[in-house]
């Protein structure tokens, strides 16, 4: 979050669901404002400019390495200012991810079966595809929507789909998902793990 020189502005970015959402709060009219369609990914490193007049901002996705935009505070609307260079690689080659969930080994209050959220990246050809399944370290982090050169190449070059699941332990969902690894707990982790292959084995487009 930031907050303007004049203390007029506040904006802060919430994580849904691994996504960024932008919120401008006009603190001296108390209004809740909505900034326009921003380019859906991951958005950082907010800041005012000294006259309070324009918000900055860093935007990346799946699909798109990460730019330097601003936002006009008046006129309510987004300028890109920065085309981060990708090489000879023709950026519409990349591969967006698309969020799902899996149900998992166990139950909450012991009626709906567990859903573990995670991201696919497909190559744009029919399967069935090999996997590879990237699970982030940490163990308290999240894989989240962000540009990686090493899964464009996975997807792109050699034609495998990659899944990065956000088993339980993971930040970004709550603190009680976050507790569901600490200590005897943590091989449950790795259960998790298993049924995303079963999840897989079930897909007629995975392999």
């Amino acid at each position: 979050f930031d907050v303007s020189a004049d203390g007029r502005w506040l904006a802060y970015t919430a994580n849904e669901g691994g996504y960024s959402r932008l919120q401008l709060l006009d603190l001296r009219n108390s209004l809740d404002l909505s900034p326009p369609r921003i380019p859906r990914g991951l958005i950082g490193n907010l800041r005012f400019d000294p006259a309070s007049m324009l918000l900055a901002m860093t935007i990346s996705g799946p699909d798109r390495p990460r730019d330097v935009w601003t936002l006009d505070l008046e006129a309510n609307s987004l300028q890109r200012w920065t085309t981060s260079e990708t090489g000879p690689i023709n950026q519409q080659q990349y591969v967006s991810a698309q969020a799902f969930s899996y149900p998992t080994f166990d139950f909450i209050a012991r009626r709906q079966p567990r859903q573990i959220p995670a991201f696919v990246y497909r190559p744009r050809k029919a399967g069935p595809l090999p996997v590879i399944i990237d699970v982030h370290g940490g163990p308290e982090s999240q894989a989240r929507p962000a540009f990686d050169a090493a899964t464009q190449f996975l997807v792109g070059e050699l034609g495998y789909a990659v899944i990065t699941p956000n088993v339980r332990g993971s930040t970004g969902y709550g603190k009680s998902y976050g507790r569901l690894d600490n200590g005897y707990l943590r091989e449950d982790s790795v259960r998790d793990i298993g049924a995303l292959l079963d999840w897989i084995a079930r897909q007629p487009d995975l392999d």
